[in-house]
């Protein structure tokens, strides 16, 4: 007994030298799968145990093992965890591979969202985090460059300017070109100027670009759809962020305005002389003003000192703005409740003096689980913008100072009214809105694969512009002896949503289906108060009351939209995937025939990836084809316009006024009165018809992709006005005829050129591809789209049956007439023939240049858009970059004969065809001469931060710091001194300067 009890000691004893006798010491090497970098930093353990280790800088590692049968596992953040057997080995190297979730991501989609790798529609997608740090008023702007076949036109540098959206090309004549924008799953309307929604707020913006896409959204899908979500709280610790940005703005370039007082004289006397006109800049008084001679401007005059005045208008009117925005926001919540509530100050000072823009924002979205399968929640937005000021000219006559020696504001004539530095101090330019934008939902899990979710919200917007011209300092005070506007409006839309989800998978099937109604109510009221001849101009517009003449207008505008929403998702195989989409929409805007409509979609995509024979290629980790077609349709018109309306108007008899009432209402085309109010009880939505075909590609686990879209575009039954026979008593009607068509390719490509724990680097770009053209306007073949222009005395804009939309429409020159017998031999007379004037060409061959020599001049539409960005990551530090261009649009130029082309003009010295000689009274055609290229490439946005370890403060997660820089230059042929980015019709007045801004960031997060 004694011997066997001895025996278990010994073995007990024994036991722990004999198992370490098995012991192993393995080392190895842990690599990048992809770069083949030794990985510092790998967690390596023995499975089941603590025992472990970390990889040194260059990868390597050692490890005891406990016994040869032994499991280790590698890990680290970013890769894939690897786990091996010892089997009695003592060297083992790895290669992990990166952990890349970019196919799992979840996209927003109407009504739902899915997985990346499971769409079949043409879907952009683009995270808060990527939208630049730079400032701007309206988040729409900071979409450029971002997302193919996505066109930004930002044609304004003025605080509170929105912008001009446009997916994939214009399909419209009268109707909305702009997407539709929905947040948080409320349309809010046109894309354009979304100043409501902070962008830190944003967690992620999605574009739905093809039919099948957007068809959810029915009649207001036609243009694209763009879905904005914010930021929603998460279980877990509570966390507090502060994102602060200070801005500090300049012109990007020296303006093209006069600066020397002497060139002025003398061009001017050159113009007046040209003209037969009597030289004004001899030492003379003209009209109550002194102008002095060119030799008393040179201070050559032995008679006289040399001119006192040398005013350089940018320098009075411009300046360098500061401008700043602070966010605060905390996020958390539990299991049940969860929160994210955020408040943000943006503060823009315009480049011109005394422009501001304030805008005041609050947000909050709580969801909290009221039973297990029951929820609500509610998403507040609150926001208050207030804007003063605008855009001044700063091209005034350099030879005049700003004031009288008295102090009061000198005037170049009993008539002037140009001064910048009187308009900005005594004229009220003021705009205040107050938003608000309310959601309360219910979602009922009714089983684990159906949910019923029911939702309102509330959408409220009212806007004051208030302003007051002087009598003495604008033109339009003088003429009424002070004049002042109040404008208001108020706007609130209701919308209810009801709409089942299904999720259910069975076997090798799996189905996603939506299903519901929706139903939104549209209210506007509006409000215009004038008033005319004031006793002085001491309270402004705050008491029109007051004025001698009084006049007051308002309105009122109610619509309806109910819809019926369906879409099916089935996936066979996990690699067969088909999308079935429908909606019926009827509006209280068309015709009582037509008031319903249907629009339907299908998509159909293969993963390829999935497939035997492609999985046999490793190295391409997504393959996906796509092809959809779809029904969208347009409703972007007023309501009423299918009823018969009556007109009023005020007219003066017997003594007094008196209101009349008739049929129709009126308005101006740019020439004459246009009556209108016929009824058209067909009248319909515009119909977009929509086939896409795609390619999504990736490869060695997605550090490299690329994805092609190809489309068709066609619009149908266009919305317009044609005019209609005079013994109807009307003008014009609303009708559907005409068809446009877009057509294009998209291509987005992606690179993580550099992927190693030290450092990464990432590029990529975009480029798109349109063209648009009018198939057809029922029975005209030609129609003018603007107002006719002063100074060209005629419209400059077309629709033209088989041409894009908007193409410039006027004369042909071929430079500069030299003398006077090819004035003669032009077809040309009087003045217009005289040397120095433009050379108009006769293209009909009659002898003579009229209206019927006339042609396309000109195409504001680009040929392609493209985009480049870069993000280098190393050390904490990161450096980022985007360049965006517009490439082969024209532009026609109201400011080519500026100070620097009038400097060049023809003289009998200097005979050039490139600009004509300066006349007071020319009268200039709309020309080609004027049309030059438009085409730039941008440095948009180049940024370098720092992101400090997290232990350094404590209680501190996150700390960056960034500087930024946005418009630091611009590649382009275009007239030095103006941005070349204008607006769609592409028109170039001389717009509010872009400014080229200089910012530093700090976030903060605890």
């Amino acid at each position: 007994m004694r011997q066997k009890l001895l025996l278990l000691w010994l073995c007990a004893v024994l036991a722990p030298a004999l198992s370490w006798a098995q012991a192993l010491t393995v080392r190895g090497v842990v690599r990048d799968g992809a770069s083949g970098d030794g990985l510092p930093g790998v967690t390596v353990l023995v499975k089941g145990t603590t025992t472990g280790t970390s990889s040194q800088g260059d990868g390597s590692y050692s490890i005891t093992v406990p016994s040869a049968d032994a499991v280790l596992t590698f890990s680290f953040v970013g890769y894939q965890t690897w786990e091996t057997p010892v089997n009695g080995k003592t060297t083992i190297d790895g290669n992990l591979k990166v952990e890349n979730k970019s196919l799992e991501e979840v996209v927003v989609v109407g009504y739902g969202s899915v997985a990346k790798s499971d769409l079949t529609g043409s879907v952009g997608t683009l995270k808060g985090s990527e939208l630049n740090k730079t400032p701007a008023s309206s988040v729409d702007q900071l979409l450029q460059g971002k997302v193919a076949g996505v066109q930004v036109i930002v044609p304004s540098g003025e605080p509170g300017a929105g912008a001009t959206i446009r997916i994939r090309g214009s399909s419209s004549i009268n109707g909305s070109n702009s997407p539709l924008l929905v947040v948080d799953g409320f349309p809010w309307g046109d894309a354009g100027n979304l100043k409501q929604i902070n962008p830190d707020d944003i967690a992620s913006i999605e574009v739905l670009k093809d039919a099948s896409s957007a068809a959810i959204y029915g009649s207001r899908g036609a243009n694209g759809v763009i879905l904005v979500t914010t930021k929603k709280g998460k279980a877990g610790k509570t966390s507090i962020t502060l994102s602060t940005m200070n801005t500090i703005s300049t012109l990007p370039t020296k303006l093209d305005v006069w600066s020397d007082p002497v060139d002025v004289a003398i061009i001017d006397n050159e113009a007046r002389g040209n003209a037969g006109l009597p030289l004004l800049y001899t030492g003379q008084t003209y009209l109550g003003t002194y102008y002095p001679s060119v030799a008393e401007l040179k201070g050559t005059d032995p008679s006289k000192p040399k001119w006192p005045y040398r005013t350089y208008w940018p320098d009075l009117v411009y300046r360098n703005p500061f401008s700043q925005t602070h966010t605060l926001t905390a996020n958390g919540g539990n299991e049940r409740t969860k929160f994210s509530v955020s408040g943000n100050y943006y503060r823009e000072e315009g480049l011109n003096i005394g422009n501001v823009y304030n805008r005041y924002n609050g947000r909050l979205n709580l969801d909290q689980k009221l039973f297990d399968n029951l929820s609500a929640g509610v998403n507040l937005i609150l926001t208050h913008t207030q804007r003063v000021g605008g855009g001044l000219s700063a091209d005034r006559n350099p030879v005049f100072p700003v004031y009288n020696p008295d102090g009061t504001y000198f005037q170049i004539g009993p008539r002037d009214f140009g001064n910048p530095i009187a308009y900005q101090k005594e004229v009220t330019n003021t705009s205040k809105g107050f938003d608000v934008l309310g959601t309360l939902y219910v979602s009922w899990d009714l089983t684990k694969w159906l949910n019923f979710r029911t939702q309102i919200s509330d959408k409220f917007g009212n806007a004051v512009d208030d302003n007051y011209q002087p009598r003495n300092i604008t033109n339009t005070g003088y003429l009424y002896n002070g004049f002042g506007t109040i404008n208001n409006y108020n706007g609130n839309e209701i919308l209810n949503e009801n709409y089942f989800t299904f999720n259910k998978s069975v076997g090798i099937h799996s189905f996603n289906a939506v299903a519901g109604y929706t139903t939104q109510t549209f209210n506007s009221r509006t409000s215009y108060l004038e008033g005319r001849g004031f006793i002085n101009d001491v309270l402004a517009n705050q008491n029109l009351g007051t004025a001698k003449t009084q006049y007051t207008t308002n309105g009122l505008s109610k619509s309806l939209l109910n819809s019926y929403i369906g879409r099916l998702n089935y996936s066979l195989l996990d690699r067969y995937l088909f999308t079935f989409t429908g909606r019926a929409d009827g509006s209280s805007k068309f015709g009582a025939n037509n008031k319903w409509a249907f629009f339907p979609s299908a998509a159909v995509a293969w993963k390829l990836q999935e497939e035997a024979f492609m999985k046999a290629i490793p190295t391409i980790s997504e393959a996906k084809v796509r092809l959809s077609y779809g029904l969208t349709g347009n409703q972007g018109i007023s309501p009423y316009q299918t009823l018969d309306r009556l007109g009023s108007a005020r007219y003066y008899t017997g003594g007094d006024f008196q209101t009349g009432f008739g049929p129709g209402t009126f308005g101006y085309d740019g020439y004459n009165k246009i009556w209108e109010g016929v009824p058209n009880p067909d009248l319909k939505w515009e119909t977009t018809s929509q086939l896409d075909a795609g390619l999504d590609l990736g490869f060695l686990d997605q550090r490299f992709t690329a994805s092609v879209d190809v489309y068709y575009k066609r619009t149908r039954d266009l919305l317009r006005q044609t005019y209609i026979t005079p013994s109807s008593g009307y003008d014009r009607v609303w009708v559907n005829d005409g068809v446009i068509e877009n057509k294009g390719v998209e291509l987005g490509l992606s690179a993580e050129v550099l992927r190693t724990p030290a450092v990464q680097w990432t590029v990529g770009g975009n480029l798109t591809v349109n063209r648009n053209k009018l198939i057809s306007m029922g029975t005209d073949q030609f129609v003018w789209n603007g107002a006719s222009i002063e100074m060209l005395r005629a419209p400059l804009n077309a629709y033209i049956v088989g041409q894009p939309i908007n193409v410039f429409y006027g004369y042909k020159t071929n430079g500069v007439i030299q003398s006077a017998a090819e004035g003669a031999a032009t077809g040309l007379t009087g003045d217009m023939a005289k040397p120095g004037e433009l050379k108009y060409v006769d293209l009909n061959g009659d002898g003579k240049v009229d209206d019927n020599d006339r042609t396309i001049i000109g195409n504001p539409n680009p040929k392609f858009l493209y985009s480049f960005n870069t993000t280098l990551r190393a050390k904490g530090f990161d450096l980022s970059a985007q360049l965006y261009g517009v490439q082969g649009n024209d532009v026609f130029d109201f400011r080519k004969f500026s100070p620097s082309g009038q400097l060049q003009r023809w003289t009998p010295d200097n005979p050039t065809n490139a600009y004509p000689s300066v006349n007071s009274n020319r009268a200039y055609y709309g020309s080609d001469w004027f049309v030059t290229d438009g085409s730039f490439l941008r440095v948009q946005n180049v940024t370098l931060g720092y992101n400090f370890k997290s232990n350094l403060i404590k209680h501190v997660e996150t700390l960056r710091i960034y500087f930024s820089g946005n418009n630091l230059y611009t590649f382009t042929k275009f007239h030095k001194g103006f941005d070349p980015e204008v607006p769609a019709n592409g028109q170039q007045y001389g717009s509010y300067p872009r400014p080229r801004a200089f910012s530093l960031g700090l976030n903060i997060g605890i």
